[in-house]
């Protein structure tokens, strides 16, 4: 009987072991010298999950999409195409790219996106759609079958800016591209290329600094170009939050946000039409002068908010889409979040999009390297910056801008960005340290290692 026992014993600890050291085997798994289209994925390597992104990615999109069907039906089915359906499917159809794209992401090896050649590829594929949203309207002045559709391309004026790539033939759209949110994604992924590579010197203005924010500078040109000035504020307050990450100095930082806010006042005030009465007219939207013209989308804002009241009016019975909130599909859904589900529903929502912050948070502590811990903050600020401010404008305690709210701004392109963005998250998620191994998180090793350095 007792050596039954031992035996079961025996197995199970041999059971347990094993299963330890496929959970461990990740963290002593370097990179491959040479990357192919078998090793780039992470199928069978028993790697964990991260479940708490997951599960707050599947909450928010289903919400999202709920709330853009409620928002845009009525919009839709007037002064639409009379589909009031249109835009809903629209979102599918990003829900549908996008969780393919999260599949994707999740399944990649993230540490396959660390080579040259890639980042050059998605900085340059950005920088020429980027250039293609003016060029081509700027290119039509001279010859009109450039923008006409005649290429399969063309770069539509709508909301009074250049910001959409429409490919297909003339009168017809096959595919619409918003470029800028695709060059969010690319740049958090330069940035964390760079700054790995440059890991020991980051601390280095004019060597290594520079160099970096030049080519940040020049995506930020095209968007103001276009002009996307809200877009091109939130790349540069991401690049400077990553920069300090990397170890900037803190006196450089305050430089470079004193020289940003004053080229934007500088942009907004002279330079940009109509974007100094945007962004004062929030101050006092009820003025006579104002009042029906950029204060208008606000006080709407606001009469939606507040009819919400606490427990909301009920799904799908918002009054300010009818028409008097302008965009209320897009970019202050959140007012009519307010109106149909009330304070505590948006309470909850803002509570899930706090949950994934926190799991973003933990898995850029707890990455193996350097790249993924960059990659995973960058990944999460540019969620969580994009949360802030829109509410913020919802709210009006922020200038009209923009800036859409993950998940739920309706647009293809949008969802389908945000769901594979996600993915990577995951895919970072999928190499842990600390919590599998009960150690310190690398990135508070490496940080204690840095000031023990700054004592010495």
């Amino acid at each position: 009987m007792s050596d039954f026992v031992d035996r079961e014993v025996r197995k199970r600890d041999t059971q347990r072991r094993r299963q330890m050291e496929r959970r461990r085997s990740h963290i002593n798994d370097p990179a491959p010298k040479k990357w192919t289209l078998v090793n780039m994925w992470v199928f069978g390597k028993h790697l964990p999950l991260d479940w708490g992104v997951v599960i707050c990615t599947v909450i928010l999109t289903l919400i999202g999409s709920l709330m853009v069907l409620s928002a845009s039906s009525y919009t839709m089915g007037v002064t639409g195409s009379g589909n009031a359906m249109s835009e809903f499917m629209t979102q599918v159809q990003g829900m549908v790219l996008g969780g393919a794209g999260f599949l994707l992401m999740a399944s990649l090896d993230y540490r396959w996106l660390n080579q040259r050649w890639i980042v050059m590829a998605l900085c340059g594929a950005s920088f020429v759609m980027l250039f293609l949203v003016k060029g081509l309207p700027t290119l039509a002045k001279v010859a009109p079958f450039v923008n006409s559709g005649a290429l399969f391309i063309r770069s539509p004026y709508l909301n009074d800016a250049y910001r959409w790539l429409h490919i297909g033939p003339p009168g017809k759209t096959l595919l619409s591209i918003q470029p800028s949110e695709i060059l969010k994604v690319a740049i958090v992924i330069y940035l964390a290329y760079y700054m790995n590579l440059k890991q020991g010197s980051m601390h280095l203005f004019w060597r290594n600094n520079f160099g970096c924010l030049m080519v940040v500078g020049v995506m930020v040109l095209l968007l103001l170009w276009q002009p996307n000035l809200s877009t091109a504020c939130l790349i540069a307050f991401v690049t400077l939050f990553m920069l300090v990450a990397g170890g900037m100095r803190l006196s450089t930082l305050s430089l470079l946000l004193v020289m940003a806010l004053a080229a934007f006042y500088v942009l907004a005030r002279y330079l940009i039409d109509d974007r100094w009465i945007r962004i004062t007219s929030f101050l006092n939207p009820w003025d006579e002068s104002v009042s029906q013209g950029s204060g208008y989308q606000l006080i709407q804002s606001y009469y939606a908010l507040g009819n919400g009241g606490w427990f909301g009016t009920g799904l799908g019975l918002s009054k300010q889409k009818h028409l008097f909130l302008p965009y209320a599909y897009s970019d202050f859904i959140f007012a009519v979040v307010g109106e149909e589900l009330g304070f505590f529903g948006c309470v909850g929502i803002l509570s899930v999009f706090l949950s994934l912050i926190f799991f973003g948070l933990r898995i850029a502590i707890n990455a193996v390297d350097r790249f993924g811990t960059y990659l995973a903050l960058g990944t999460t600020s540019l969620i969580a910056l994009q949360v802030i401010i829109n509410v913020l404008v919802v709210t009006g305690f922020a200038p009209t801008t923009g800036i859409p709210l993950p998940f739920f701004t309706s647009g293809g392109t949008t969802m389908a960005i945000f769901l594979s963005t996600m993915g990577l998250l995951v895919s970072v998620s999928r190499r842990p340290a600390a919590i599998k191994e009960r150690l310190a998180p690398p990135a508070l090793r490496r940080l204690r290692e840095r000031l023990r350095g700054a004592e010495a």
